[in-house]
């Protein structure tokens, strides 16, 4: 190939690479939108590549001064430290986080979705035939349902030990659903389904004897804060499969690349807050509180929740800060 021929091909990615750090003014990556930055990060390695193409191919010619600047000024740019760490933490808690979720609604509607509808005509099935739980909900609980039992009880002196080990696993699940989102998604969407369709067959079955006020009187504390963190992180491995399935006009690796930034901002932002999900669940849902303070405890968390996640960050520069599409 011909360095012209090679110009030709890549001169697009490298006016944009141009552009983009033009526009950054302030000579560090804080200056950038989120989206923006993962941008940066895969032209300027391709940039490198083709520098080092270049410096083999065609030493002596004008592309490869070309390309020796634009990643000398790109290298300066992502390598360089700017702004503090406290400025650095607030911005993502105030700019990158929310505006993350608010761009991944696709993959939060279609992951609630996989939890929740099979949940739904699973509770419906179980409670028109509860010998259709068997198979699904483990045979101790559903023996003890069919005695009016339920199997939330926690002793009072094991609580804080219980609710250390819920946390636990409740972070170990949405780590390995995030981990799993490599594998086209698949395993993210097999978790979302197996475990919407054992909520709705303990709510049908419990349901069918009478006692599915009690669940929901277990449930309604830590329920909405829980699965609303589970749904975004699943949603976040939802991502990165997609990006697998459908790069766009990206290369697959680019393209999973940049999801997997975006999946882990909702991961690290979000995946703490599991840490307060099980402490009620461990302290507050199996205790004798009265419903009404455990209502309020779920509709409170679950405000905070959506508010902070949809309200904070918003401005009229959203619309050119906001995450870009996978498939623009």
């Amino acid at each position: 190939m011909r360095s012209e021929e090679f110009v030709a091909l890549r001169r697009d990615d490298w006016n944009r690479l141009e552009d983009l750090l033009a526009r950054g003014g302030r000579g560090h990556l804080s200056s950038f939108a989120p989206a923006q930055v993962l941008t940066i990060a895969a032209l300027y390695r391709r940039a490198t590549a083709d520098l080092a193409r270049a410096q083999r191919d065609w030493p002596d010619e004008p592309v490869h001064r070309y390309l020796n600047g634009l990643v000398g000024r790109g290298h300066g740019i992502v390598y360089r430290r700017g702004g503090n760490v406290w400025r650095r933490i607030r911005d993502f808690y105030t700019v990158a986080l929310p505006r993350t979720y608010r761009a991944a609604w696709p993959y939060l509607v279609a992951s609630a979705a996989l939890l929740f509808v099979p949940a739904i005509v699973t509770y419906f099935v179980v409670l028109a035939n509860p010998d259709a739980a068997s198979g699904i909900a483990p045979q101790s609980i559903i023996d003890g349902v069919r005695q009016h039992k339920l199997w939330t009880d926690i002793p009072p002196d094991t609580r804080v030990a219980t609710a250390g080990l819920i946390m636990a696993n409740n972070i170990l699940v949405v780590m390995l659903a995030f981990a799993f989102g490599v594998v086209f998604g698949l395993p993210v969407i097999y978790v979302l389904i197996t475990n919407g369709i054992s909520l709705g067959a303990l709510f049908g079955l419990t349901q069918a004897y009478g006692i599915s006020g009690g669940l929901f009187d277990f449930v309604i504390a830590h329920g909405v804060l829980e699965l609303s963190i589970v749904v975004t992180l699943c949603a976040g491995g939802l991502m990165m499969g997609w990006a697998l399935i459908s790069p766009g006009n990206r290369k697959r690796t680019d393209a999973l690349v940049i999801a997997t930034r975006r999946a882990f901002i909702l991961l690290v932002g979000l995946a703490p807050l599991l840490v307060v999900a099980g402490t009620i669940e461990g302290n507050i849902s199996p205790s004798d509180v009265p419903f009404g303070i455990k209502v309020t405890i779920g509709l409170t968390t679950g405000l905070l929740f959506y508010s902070y996640l949809l309200l904070v960050g918003r401005g009229r520069s959203e619309g050119s800060r906001a995450i870009e599409p996978l498939s623009p």
